[in-house]
């Protein structure tokens, strides 16, 4: 895996016009928010991800950016000076005990039709407005589900259409339990109380399916363990299904209610190093290419109580299998006609019993488990991810990968390659991605498969980061290929990004020896540098670790001094000289080896500074010298005369 800091790649140059979206007069690019959204349009394509700064690619100028901070457009310069436009929303200033309530904290932005939907916390009066034409604004008025009251809450909201849907309370003192509900389209339904146990809403996605009935709303959470065991983890991950076309019950107890409401338990765990993996971080889904919706990959990014982290694939296909074949968790008797969870057509409601029997069994027997016959993690990991976008691409020779784009706690990105080709599968960590200029956590992370573009934000940046970073690889062709980047080719004398190449470029993407494909079978030696030292001086030699996968040596003449092992945490391996002496003059190599390639690194010569030691070493030198071939000269005259 290599490590790239971005650098040129921060705030790659925006051509139009950027927004600033923000609710305190005075609050510039740099300033601070507590919650928002990102939203980017690309061409009719919409995107929304939570974020504490939000960008909006506009339909009409596709590198056009909103960056929301706490409430209006405020003006001033963007990024590489872009013009700033300011559009104020006129937000309320209520009385509030606590100075954060005050403020309008955007937590989203939809596009709607001509306009852009834009909702905020509103001093605890949850409002939205309608952006026209980029710069007027029309008050909406307090809209119930659409923001949550503080910028705190776990907020989930979903358009379809002119159907929308929330997991956001309606009132602010009353109504505390979460539910998921539909609170704009046909009518208006909520999930029972007793189905879900504190729920932490992860996302949510509607799946077309083969008949319009039988439409799904899925949405992925994790709740309370129901099991109190000690020894039973604290949470549990889940994924729940609705019917999109769930018209309510026949009793007064279930008329309001979601009646095709069923959970399952998502399973990730790997037996063979006895790990498991409750704690849902975040959800995925890459559509398939065919348009086949079972296909679907569902890519779920999970940790444990000790940090440490699995991604899980799993097919719609089966978790729509799971909910239509199960038979539901602690009930024993026959299950009722229609079962429950079923679709039924031509809006019709369930009958009350499917849905009481429904209602206190919520949970299917059958767990979800990951695609594969070993129903295991993806790989599993000691970095601690949170977010996940994956990015479906073809590599130069028609290969399919599934690039996985994570973040971590550390504020970095890794770059997962996972090989789409199922009887030669491979998952490689091939890059660390630093995106901001200091280190930040990672708010959001949203991918722009079309421009092949990351946008990721930290409290105080915005960056835009290429999928193909191909110039960092260092190295010449070996280093290019042994990156495994799907994105990158050797093009005669560079390492370039495939989509740039006019030429058909040099790529290999087998795990095993991929260098092997260049033309010249070493790799070149790296240049020699010299310093000049003080005996007894103290002396560090630093050698970039590029690659997490190799190991990193550093030898004086033949001996080696110092190794450091694949997965090394600094970024460079050291090779600290306490004590400079006599012996410790020379040359100094640092070679990194991953299997069968092994290249030099750094080469260095340490030369004494002063004259006379080196006359000394000089003379030692030559004395030695003498003295071997003195030794050495019988042995040859008698091998002379004996033949």
């Amino acid at each position: 895996m290599g490590d790239a800091r971005l650098g040129s790649w921060i705030s790659e140059p925006i051509t139009c016009l950027l927004r600033l979206l923000s609710s305190a007069p005075g609050i510039r690019q740099r300033a601070s928010v507590t919650l928002g959204n990102v939203l980017t349009l690309s061409k009719s394509q919409l995107h929304l991800w939570k974020m504490e700064k939000i960008i909006v690619s506009s339909g009409a100028c596709p590198e056009a950016v909103w960056a929301a901070f706490q409430g209006h457009l405020t003006p001033g310069r963007g990024i590489n000076d872009s013009p700033l436009l300011q559009v104020n929303i006129g937000s309320t200033k209520g009385s509030c005990q606590d100075k954060q309530d005050c403020e309008n904290y955007i937590t989203l932005l939809e596009r709607r039709g001509n306009g852009l939907l834009v909702c905020g916390t509103n001093a605890r009066k949850p409002s939205c407005w309608n952006l026209v034409n980029d710069s007027v604004v029309m008050s909406l008025g307090e809209m119930k589900g659409y923001a949550p009251f503080s910028p705190d809450e776990n907020s989930l909201v979903l358009f379809e259409g002119d159907e929308v849907y929330s997991t956001i309370r309606k009132q602010e003192y009353n109504g505390k339990i979460p539910r998921f509900r539909r609170i704009r389209g046909e009518s208006e339904l909520y999930t029972s109380d007793t189905v879900m146990q504190n729920p932490q809403f992860i996302k949510a996605t509607i799946v077309h399916q083969d008949q319009a009935y039988d439409d799904k709303i899925y949405y992925f959470f994790r709740e309370d363990n129901p099991d109190k065991n000690p020894e039973a983890p604290l949470n549990v991950s889940r994924v729940a299904q609705l019917c999109r076309g769930d018209q309510g019950g026949e009793s007064s107890l279930s008329v309001s209610k979601w009646n095709t409401f069923l959970k399952a338990m998502l399973v990730c765990s790997d037996a063979a190093t006895n790990r498991n993996f409750n704690r849902l971080q975040d959800v995925f889904l890459l559509p398939d290419p065919s348009g086949q919706w079972r296909d679907t990959r569902v890519y779920g990014v999970f940790s444990n109580p000790w940090n440490y982290s699995a991604v899980c694939v799993y097919s719609l296909g089966d978790i729509d299998r799971v909910f239509r074949t199960s038979s539901l968790k602690g009930y024993h008797m026959g299950l009722p006609n229609p079962r429950p969870g079923m679709c039924l057509p031509k809006k019709q409601p369930i009958p009350t019993e499917t849905f009481q029997v429904a209602d206190s069994h919520p949970e299917v027997a059958q767990r979800v488990e990951p695609m594969g016959p070993l129903k295991t993690p993806l790989f599993h990991s000691k970095y601690h991810y949170q977010k996940v976008v994956v990015h479906r691409m073809q590599a130069s020779n028609g290969e399919t990968f599934h690039v996985l784009y994570l973040t971590t706690d550390r504020g970095t990105i890794h770059k997962v390659v996972e090989s789409g080709d199922q009887d030669h599968s491979f998952v490689f960590n091939i890059m660390e991605i630093q995106p901001f200029h200091h280190a930040a956590a990672i708010q959001a992370i949203s991918l722009d498969a079309d421009r092949r573009k990351l946008y990721v934000t930290s409290q105080w940046e915005v960056s835009q980061v290429p999928l193909d970073m191909c110039e960092v690889y260092s190295g010449g062709c070996h280093g290019c290929l042994m990156s495994r980047d799907p994105y990158c080719g050797w093009d005669q004398d560079r390492c370039v990004s495939i989509y740039s190449s006019q030429r058909s470029v040099l790529q290999s993407i087998n795990p095993a020896e991929p260098h092997r494909e260049c033309p010249n079978p070493k790799p070149d030696e790296a240049p020699l540098q010299k310093v000049s030292l003080a005996r007894n001086s103290r002396y560090y030699l630093t050698c970039p670790m590029e690659s997490r996968h190799a190991t990193y040596l550093w030898r004086h003449e033949e001996n080696v001094e110092q190794s450091c092992e694949p997965g090394h945490q600094s970024p460079s391996c050291i090779l600290f000289i306490e004590n400079l002496t006599a012996r410790q003059y020379g040359h100094y190599r640092c070679e990194a080896q991953e299997g069968s390639y092994l290249r030099e690194a750094q080469h260095w010569e340490l030369l004494p500074e002063d004259r006379a030691l080196a006359e000394q070493l000089m003379g030692h030198a030559r004395a030695l010298a003498a003295s071997f071939w003195l030794g050495v000269l019988p042995t040859l005259i008698l091998g002379l005369l004996v033949h």
